[in-house]
């Protein structure tokens, strides 16, 4: 599971720089962000690379509202091909959600400690992730949203967690986002076999307020 992430220490310039985007948006820039929210998403398109702001929690194309989005900001690998709320969008609508960090929480008997885990060489870490476009049927609202892919965690986060955010490195950029590439169960190989150098370490329970933000999310205790 994926129902926290930091945007806080990301910068235009970095984004554009590690991602190599053709264009940009500003974004939210927050230490504490929550499904719900928006987050930014990289697409490409016509072969441009570009960056928009999403809202996190998937609402499918053929949703009657948009209430489903709050069982689906995380799509699990294993069922990605087969659950109607994603399997369209595994096909050509994915994206990459890049952030500074993001949080887990360890059970401890009737207590969770949560931890912020980031990438060791400081760089963007960047989440697989789905998006999709709804239009409301009778007021005519149209929302862009996505989800964040999680997987069975790797050997450091599985220590807390049992599951982490799927996580893409530099080489498989462009595939993931191809559109044009229609082999899904390829794509599940690449998320599983990527391996990363990863940090954490334990926080204070001022980011489990998901009202809370700035800095002190991220201090280790």
């Amino acid at each position: 599971m994926c129902g926290r992430i930091s945007t806080g220490d990301l910068s235009e310039e970095t984004l554009k720089t590690h991602f190599n985007l053709d264009t940009i948006l500003p974004f939210q820039k927050s230490y504490n962000i929550a499904p719900s929210l928006q987050i930014p998403a990289i697409r490409k398109h016509s072969k441009i690379r570009s960056m928009a702001n999403l809202r996190w929690g998937l609402i499918p194309h053929w949703s009657r509202d948009k209430e489903i989005a709050q069982h689906t900001f995380n799509a699990r690998i294993e069922t990605l091909t087969q659950k109607p709320s994603f399997r369209d969008s595994i096909k050509s609508k994915r994206c990459i959600i890049p952030a500074s960090g993001f949080y887990e929480w360890q059970k401890l008997g009737d207590k969770k400690q949560p931890y912020y885990i980031y990438r060791a060489d400081g760089r963007p870490i960047a989440f697989a992730g789905l998006w999709d476009s709804w239009i409301d049927s009778e007021s005519g609202e149209s929302i862009e949203s996505c989800s964040i892919v999680t997987m069975p965690a790797t050997s450091l986060v599985a220590e807390i967690h049992e599951r982490m955010p799927a996580i893409l490195e530099p080489e498989h950029f462009d595939v993931w986002l191809d559109p044009e590439f229609k082999e899904p169960h390829v794509l599940q190989d690449i998320l599983k076999a990527e391996e990363h150098d990863l940090v954490m370490y334990p926080v204070s329970s001022y980011v489990s307020n998901s009202r809370n933000d700035g800095e002190k999310c991220i201090e280790r205790v």
